[in-house]
């Protein structure tokens, strides 16, 4: 049987290295690293939540702040990145090349095995961040790259009102995404 499966820390996600500690958040009982645990072990069961409570902490007032300098606004081209068409048949080369199980190359690259499969079969294609991992990795080549024209982004008057037809259009727009 191989080593143990390696438990992961409920708030931050770390690897937990030695047996982890159990809390009492909110009620619920969660299994954390240690650094998770010094920050919020102390703390009375059910008192403190980790979502922000949107309260910024009150500045004393010293005088009218100085605005900061408008940076320049520099023209650098588009590059748009594009996953090769031919991404499944690369990574599926590459997995038989290196001769190693999914379960194997899931630790090395950071992949789930899914991901890994359904990559390799060609059901889904990787994200940029993906592919950039499986590149680095079996040394192939999935991302092309070009450079795109910079796009005019049109620019609407001040004293613009947009119509009840406009709205309707922007919302349109939004939900189809």
């Amino acid at each position: 049987m191989g080593k143990a499966k390696p438990r992961y820390c409920e708030i931050c996600g770390a690897p937990i290295r030695g047996p982890g500690h159990r809390i009492r958040i909110e009620g619920a009982e969660v299994l954390v690293c240690d650094r998770c645990y010094e920050k919020y072990g102390g703390k009375k069961p059910g008192t403190f939540s980790i979502m922000p409570t949107g309260r910024q902490p009150r500045r004393r007032y010293s005088g009218p702040r100085p605005k900061p300098a408008p940076r320049p606004k520099r023209e650098r081209p588009l590059i748009s990145e594009e996953i090769v068409e031919d991404y499944a048949e690369r990574v599926y080369k590459a997995i038989q090349r290196s001769g190693k199980s999914y379960e194997e190359l899931s630790h090395e690259i950071g992949l789930s095995m899914n991901d890994l499969r359904a990559i390799a079969h060609g059901y889904r294609e990787p994200t940029i961040k993906e592919a950039k991992k499986l590149e680095k990795y079996f040394k192939i080549k999935l991302i092309e790259s070009s450079e795109a024209e910079p796009i005019e982004k049109r620019t609407i008057p001040r004293d613009y009102e947009p119509t009840l037809g406009d709205i309707a259009n922007i919302r349109i727009k939004k939900r189809k995404k």
